[in-house]
């Protein structure tokens, strides 16, 4: 079994899925990037979900992402600390039952940051 945290911002009506992922990720090829991109969208819809989804990771002070192109200008918008303190989702991943589940979860504790109306977490 495994966990993914996840947040999930509204702006402008929509909703977005906002993981956030280990510095090394930068690492990567292009090729692997989308493909995690890619299971990361398989896993959320498997998990109910419908909104985009947005992979995150910070290089040094700057945040990166991955996301369909007309997320970047609001996921620019964001910092490190209004994700991990938006962190209030989970998907736990059986692989025994191949089975998907959501469930909420208490915010991170790491670091608490406001959010502007903007870019506030679902209500």
């Amino acid at each position: 079994m495994y966990k993914t945290r996840l947040a999930i911002f509204k702006h402008q009506c929509q909703e977005i899925i906002v993981v956030p992922l280990d510095c090394s990720f930068e690492e990567r090829p292009a090729w692997q990037r989308k493909k995690a991109l890619d299971d990361l969208r398989k896993s959320t819809v498997k998990a109910g979900l419908v909104a985009p989804v947005a992979a995150v990771w910070r290089v040094g002070s700057k945040l990166r992402f991955v996301a369909p192109n007309e997320w970047h200008p609001f996921l620019g918008t964001l910092t490190w600390n209004t994700i991990i303190s938006n962190l209030s989702f989970a998907i736990d991943y059986h692989e025994d039952s191949s089975r998907f589940r959501l469930e909420q979860v208490a915010p991170a504790q790491e670091t608490q940051a406001s959010s502007s109306p903007t870019t506030g977490p679902r209500a």
